[in-house]
């Protein structure tokens, strides 16, 4: 009998204490009012970016006496998402009438707008909260139009963007804004999200030795049959590959599966980080006995160095496949790569 869901909680901003010093500074500046006009909330995809950005935006618009009281009318619009005070900018669902739905980045003309909007009273009289999501989608006209309004701050308005990749923003933005990086949270913190949510015991295990310590990541997979089955491929295909003779039939078959590249390469690049961490002691032994015998020897004896160079191979790759090298053909060269290694430990 399979285990009854549970309702999952409303998130807290105490959630987020597992986050040790970035959740410490950003709460003594909130309760203090030393907060700043600009946040940049950076973190690999799942880890509670949106989720932070809207808990600040809860406390920083509460007129209740203890921030956030979560029951005052501005506390119950943010967790609805629709407070007339909080304007949420995202690739593909622009706010400007002028903006095309559907975009891949975010334009200049959506960015100005947004500032526009900034710039006018505010519907409830108090503060104003504009979230940029996927901030790194903005193209160079509208980081620069957003640079202006950081070195010049609208009193009252306090800017959360959001981002995967912090890198591909320009530094004079980054420079200022208040940095919170979220960082990978605990096993057990994983895991009792994944409880909450209703996933069976085995399915947890399963989840949290793939998902880098990303709860969204955590849950997506755990309910994703394509996920898992790709990845069985994959060990069967990459890591249980017998001899030089399969390697045409095994490339042919993912030549045709083209449109699963870059989860393929995601999925190989995850498989060796983990025996990688299970030779560092990071992980438990027992992840690597799904892999054939000679991966599993090599977990537990290999140099370090071993396992950076082949996850060197699939960084390659995606370089390879970036160019004008046939798919096929890059798979041929991961496959031989594989095999070489897997020859120096099989017994």
């Amino acid at each position: 009998m399979s285990e009854a869901r549970v309702a999952a909680p409303v998130p807290v901003l105490s959630d987020f204490a597992g986050q040790g010093a970035l959740y410490d500074g950003m709460i003594r500046t909130l309760k203090d009012g030393t907060f700043v006009h600009a946040y940049l909330i950076s973190g690999s995809q799942g880890m509670g970016k949106r989720t932070l950005a809207r808990l600040m935006a809860q406390y920083l618009l509460c007129t209740g006496e203890n921030k956030p009281c979560g029951v005052c009318p501005a506390c119950q619009q943010v967790l609805d998402a629709n407070h007339p005070d909080v304007l949420t900018v995202a690739p593909g669902k622009p706010l400007s009438p002028d903006v095309k739905a559907g975009l891949q980045g975010i334009p200049v003309d959506e960015i100005r707008h947004v500032i526009s909007l900034a710039g006018q009273h505010t519907f409830t009289g108090g503060g104003r909260v504009i979230i940029i999501e996927r901030a790194d989608k903005m193209n160079p006209p509208a980081q620069n139009a957003l640079l202006k309004t950081l070195e010049e701050p609208i009193a009252g308005t306090v800017f959360l963007l959001l981002t995967d990749s912090p890198e591909l923003l320009l530094p004079t933005i980054v420079s200022r804004c208040r940095a919170m990086k979220l960082h990978p949270w605990p096993d057990e913190t994983v895991l009792r999200a994944l409880k909450v949510h209703g996933v069976a015991p085995d399915m947890a295990q399963k989840a949290l030795s793939v998902c880098g310590g990303s709860i969204g990541q955590a849950l997506a997979i755990a309910a994703d049959d394509d996920f898992w089955r790709r990845r069985q491929d994959v060990m069967q295909d990459f890591f249980g590959l017998d001899g030089r003779s399969d390697i045409l039939r095994v490339s042919g078959a993912w030549r045709e599966r083209k449109d699963e590249a870059e989860p393929l390469l995601n999925d190989l690049e995850d498989m060796l980080r983990t025996l990688m961490l299970v030779r560092l002691g990071i992980r438990e032994e027992s992840l690597a006995s799904e892999y054939p015998q000679a991966w599993q020897n090599m977990a537990a004896s290999a140099e370090l160095n071993a396992f950076i160079e082949l996850m060197a191979a699939v960084s390659e790759a995606r370089k390879l496949r970036a160019s004008q090298v046939t798919w096929q053909a890059v798979v041929e060269k991961l496959l031989l790569r594989m095999m070489e290694e897997k020859s120096k430990w099989s017994t």
